[in-house]
């Protein structure tokens, strides 16, 4: 694996999108039936994907400001999130529901963006500028993030709705559910604008379904007991909120729904192993797993919701796996909608290749066991 970093220090994951400016907040915020204060964006995001910010109101209070381009997120695509936020949020879930605008609507489109708005909650922001793929501060907060985790499954339930219709830079698993990889996988990557533009599927198949398929295949005859549920995809600390409490900083909130979709409790808890607790940005490029941590993590979720063999095993399974349909639509976003090539090859090689090819060397099969065994 390339010792070369993704993430915000990689010089292209960073911010790409034009900051919000007093003229977008100006002629936004009467949608939400708030106006702005004199000097009102007080700080903007370095995410890659979107732009936002923090608004100060005229009334003295505050809002978090978010802009998609139309290539990323339509109105419906914004509501589907919407939707399952705000059921977690009535479940009792602490949850970043959004603003509903003045006409009981959530999202906003204009000819070439779309908007979100959030209350600013009054929890701490702890992981603020860190990227996926960094460990938890310490033990704790790895342990409070996964009895937070586990509620968030068990508030899930119920929420009754279909996969989201292939949208760009979202962590789907119903195109690794066919009985044969190709015969699932393949047809939504034709779905997904500009990927084989990027990455011809001769080249695709060749590369990944050979290193792919034998993970599949240990995965396909759990799949029967694999229950659909609807997961965070995209489980870290930096999009977690923080409530400091005697003894630390405990996970309180979760925000950033934006790639939701209909998955499982494994294939969610498998997500947020692979974003936080796998050592990917190592500079010798040997990656080495937060062990105490994961272990802290696995064992706070269980307490709270605790797990079958089935599901543990399922977990293991979809490890390598979890991190394919996204990093494919990451190849598709750097190369396609961006125009940056070099970005794309590394999405590639480094994140859809290299992650897949770790999980084939000694520590990664070690893992993999320590999970179907613990």
């Amino acid at each position: 694996m390339s010792a070369r970093p993704l993430g915000l220090e990689s010089g292209y994951n960073g911010c790409v999108w034009p900051p919000l400016t007093d003229g977008d907040v100006t002629a936004l915020l009467p949608h939400w039936g708030v106006r702005p204060a004199r000097n009102p964006l007080l700080w903007h995001s370095r995410r890659p994907f979107s732009a936002s910010a923090i608004v100060a109101l005229e009334d003295g209070g505050r809002l978090f400001l978010k802009r998609h381009g139309r290539a990323l997120r339509s109105v419906e695509t914004l509501t589907e999130e919407h939707r399952f936020a705000s059921h977690l949020a009535k479940r009792g879930l602490p949850a970043a529901a959004p603003l509903p605008m003045l006409d009981g609507r959530t999202a906003l489109a204009t000819p070439e963006h779309t908007y979100e708005a959030f209350p600013l909650y009054t929890e701490q922001d702890a992981y603020r500028g860190l990227d996926s793929w960094r460990p938890y501060h310490d033990t704790a907060q790895a342990a409070s993030s996964g009895t937070l985790l586990a509620r968030l499954h068990q508030a899930s339930e119920g929420h009754q709705a279909p996969p989201r219709h292939d949208p760009p830079l979202i962590s789907a698993r119903h195109p690794l559910l066919g009985d044969r990889l190709a015969d699932s996988l393949i047809p939504w990557i034709t779905r997904q604008e500009g990927l084989t533009d990027t990455y011809p599927l001769s080249s695709l198949q060749r590369d990944v379904l050979p290193l792919l398929t034998p993970f599949h295949e240990a995965l396909l005859p759990l799949l029967p007991e694999d229950r659909p549920l609807w997961g965070h995809g995209d489980w870290h600390g930096a999009n977690l909120l923080w409530h400091r409490e005697s003894n630390g900083l405990v996970a309180a909130r979760a925000f950033d729904f934006g790639m939701c979709d209909l998955t499982s409790a494994s294939f969610d808890l498998a997500v947020a192993m692979e974003r936080s607790f796998i050592s990917w940005l190592a500079p010798d490029g040997c990656p080495t797993v937060h062990e105490e941590q994961l272990r802290a993590f696995l064992h706070a979720y269980d307490v709270q919701r605790p797990r079958s063999p089935a599901e543990k095993r399922l977990t293991a399974c979809w490890l390598p796996l979890c991190h394919v349909t996204f990093a494919l639509s990451e190849v598709a976003y750097y190369g396609h909608v961006l125009g940056n090539r070099n970005a794309a090859n590394i999405s590639r090689r480094d994140y859809l290749i290299g992650h897949a090819r770790w999980f084939q060397t000694e520590r990664g099969r070690a893992l993999l066991a320590m999970l179907e065994r613990d």
